[in-house]
């Protein structure tokens, strides 16, 4: 198991700074990052399945890496669904403003 130091700026936070900029050629937009986003959340909970059931079926595999995985998972989850709700937030924000 591989684990990667914190640096300043990881991908995601950089792939964020860059897309505050306007978008043009070879920038990264909003939409293309929240895609990313989702589906790096998407393969967490398809990894924490696939494990579950290889640890149900006996395959070779650890309890702490299904557990891990699971956790990850979890975890992603809980910030994706936070996101929505301080989007939906924001855009609720905009729509009760005045003209």
């Amino acid at each position: 198991m591989e684990i990667n130091p914190i640096g300043p700026l990881g991908p995601a936070a950089q792939a964020a700074a860059g897309a505050a900029k306007p978008a043009g050629a070879g920038e990264i937009s909003f939409k293309s990052l929240l895609a990313d986003a989702l589906g790096q959340v998407n393969q967490l909970q398809q990894n924490a399945d696939a494990g579950a059931v290889k640890l149900a079926a006996g395959g070779d595999v650890g309890l702490d890496e299904v557990m891990l995985a699971v956790q990850k998972a979890e975890l992603a989850l809980q910030m994706t669904t936070q996101i929505r709700n301080k989007l939906v937030d924001a855009y609720q924000e905009i729509v009760r403003m005045q003209i």
